[in-house]
């Protein structure tokens, strides 16, 4: 479904607001969460597993109807999935926070290009939206913490409308926080454009009936043939959709 490289250059022709998803679009983090909930299993069950064991397990569960939180009911997948014992769900999550907070705080990084591409996009005027399911705590500390973010820019000074996972009651691929986004931004469809890079995301954006923007994750390659099929728009690096799209425009 993407075009070719030939058709980037009118990428943003009439669009007015770009919304970007966050884990693996912006920030380098999905791996990080893998790692994350490897090491919760570890810690109650003794058994080893990979982050790409994890990230498999995560595609296989997310595309469930999932009723309750989806995150503590991923925890729970994999205690059921790795461990013989029934665990607490309460010590799973003080387990897993702990961790988390030290990964959030001090260890995420925006990718190379993030920076450039959100202000350059500010400084020409667009609206920009961050259209994430990560929980709204996460992007506060993103925002205040994180050394490593802050120094780069301030989510909540550089983005018009921020909506997090408490914003929706429908997770993507469901189009809600796309939807959302577009009433509350006062525009149309056409006037959008979606950077994503999971294939839960493309769908919602789909689903939504907006034009999206794949950069590429290595998280996801064992998907990306289908990505590849329902994206409009294909960077392998947010450097290529740098250069190609943003210097590219006059």
């Amino acid at each position: 479904m993407f075009e070719s490289k030939l058709e980037y250059k009118n990428i943003l022709n009439n669009k007015e607001v770009i919304i970007f998803d966050l884990d693996g679009t912006l920030l380098d983090s999905v791996n990080m969460f893998n790692e994350i909930y490897a090491l919760v299993i570890k810690n109650i069950s003794g058994i080893i597993v990979s982050a790409d064991q994890i990230q498999e397990d995560w595609d296989e569960f997310a595309h469930q109807k999932i009723e309750g939180d989806l995150y503590e009911n991923f925890i729970l997948y994999l205690s059921n999935k790795y461990s013989s014992e029934k665990h607490d769900i309460n010590i799973i999550k003080e387990i897993y926070n702990k961790l988390e907070y030290k990964y959030i705080s001090e260890e995420v990084k925006y990718k190379k290009y993030a920076k450039e591409i959100v202000i350059e996009l500010k400084e020409r005027g667009y609206k920009l939206v961050l259209a994430t399911l990560t929980p709204k705590y996460a992007i506060d500390i993103y925002n205040d913490i994180n050394k490593n973010l802050i120094t780069d820019f301030k989510i909540y000074d550089i983005f018009d409308l921020v909506l997090t996972y408490e914003d929706v009651k429908e997770k993507k691929p469901n189009p809600e926080i796309y939807l959302k986004a577009m009433e509350k931004m006062n525009v149309s469809k056409e006037q959008c454009l979606i950077i994503e890079d999971s294939l839960e995301g493309i769908k919602a954006a789909n689903n939504a009936g907006i034009e999206v923007v794949n950069i590429v994750d290595k998280n996801m390659y064992k998907v990306q043939k289908k990505i590849d099929d329902l994206s409009n728009y294909k960077m392998n690096t947010l450097e290529e959709f740098y250069k190609l799209i943003i210097k590219n425009i006059k």
